[in-house]
């Protein structure tokens, strides 16, 4: 899969957002069309079938709309992900989209801190489009439970999977985050994949979650989950098929500039320019993102990753590399930028674990 950010606008002002220094450095930047052409013409090549529109919020984007009509005219479906405060313009033309065309992952907000008018446009969001949402939480502490989005599935008859995924730091720290020391077991997420069975619903948890952040009793009874097992094409639908231990692998973003970097949570450490070739597809970038990170980066998030057991038997890949940076020295700042790299090169060391 690829994520294709045509804007960094966003109305919203998540503390634990992957994409604040992105957005400090280029606050505002919308993808030109021609780089909006080049891009598709990159999944094409690579052939992808599903375009993801990220941002910031990428409703905000002017040509918000055109940019739907250019990809299913090029027989792509379109995912698109948002954070609610969706112009009224926009939301009409998704809600006459068929289910075939378009989805839309939404992010739902906390009610304690997303205010009132937040809340109220992501109910209207669920109301509008129905079953093409699915929605999806970031847990950003062992007590942030999401559960009441179950209500929303049933009040609004959405998809049934719900998205799950956690706060991790960015490359330097900026952004509010899960705090981990070590490996442990976080109940909150047994809790909301039991929880969604019983309402036989699933949840479907996004990258950098690890086995051991699971019981064992919880791996052995749902080693489907854990499983290393094709993914789903990254549709943004449909149920868990991709191991969750595997889950880091570069995603590739493609920012507003054109830029590639392997995920927002590391726009500080490589940034590699769009391919334009004809034989030039997503799978040259992945590869150039892989060799980098396995050189610069430790095997895994924790000093005992070296010798565990869920390792071992290829059952977790070691985490999320951005959490893996944050085990470097700052010394070893150098080896994310060296030299001949297209990235920024005064990014800040992480900090020392």
């Amino acid at each position: 899969m690829a994520n294709i950010s045509i804007t960094l606008r966003c109305s919203r002002h998540c503390r634990y957002c992957f994409a604040r220094q992105e957005r400090a450095r280029h606050p505002g930047a919308d993808m030109p069309t021609e780089t909006y052409h080049a891009v598709l013409e990159l999944l094409h090549r690579s052939r992808m079938p599903v375009v993801r529109l990220l941002g910031g919020e990428p409703t905000e984007h002017p040509l918000f709309c055109d940019y739907l009509v250019r990809a299913f005219d090029r027989g792509f479906r379109v995912v698109v992900f948002s954070g609610g405060f969706i112009p009224p313009a926009a939301l009409s033309f998704m809600a006459a989209q068929p289910m075939s065309r378009l989805a839309l992952v939404l992010n739902v907000a906390d009610p304690a801190e997303g205010g009132e008018a937040l809340m109220r446009r992501q109910r209207e969001v669920c109301e509008t489009l129905g079953e093409r949402v699915m929605l999806g939480v970031n847990v950003r502490s062992p007590g942030d439970d999401r559960a009441y989005v179950f209500d929303w599935v049933t009040e609004y008859d959405l998809c049934r999977t719900v998205r799950v995924g956690m706060a991790h730091p960015n490359w330097g720290g900026t952004n509010e985050s899960f705090r981990l020391r070590g490996p442990r077991t976080i109940p909150i997420l047994e809790r909301l994949a039991s929880s969604a069975a019983r309402l036989g619903m699933d949840v479907s948890f996004d990258c950098g979650f690890t086995p051991c952040m699971f019981s064992p009793d919880f791996v052995d009874a749902h080693f489907e989950i854990f499983a290393d097992r094709p993914a789903d094409g990254g549709d943004g639908r449909g149920t868990l098929t991709e191991a969750v231990g595997s889950r880091c692998s570069p995603v590739v973003d493609i920012l507003p500039t054109g830029e590639c970097i392997a995920c927002y949570a590391l726009s500080q450490f490589h940034r590699l320019p769009l391919p334009s070739g004809a034989g030039e597809t997503r799978d040259e970038l992945v590869a150039a993102f892989e060799a980098r990170l396995a050189a610069a980066l430790p095997m895994g998030v924790f000093r005992e990753c070296d010798h565990c057991s869920y390792r071992e038997t290829g059952l977790c890949g070691g985490g999320c590399r951005a959490r893996r940076a944050q085990r470097l020295r700052p010394d070893s700042a150098s080896l994310l930028q060296p030299a001949g790299d297209a990235g920024p090169r005064s990014a800040p060391p992480p900090p020392t674990t």
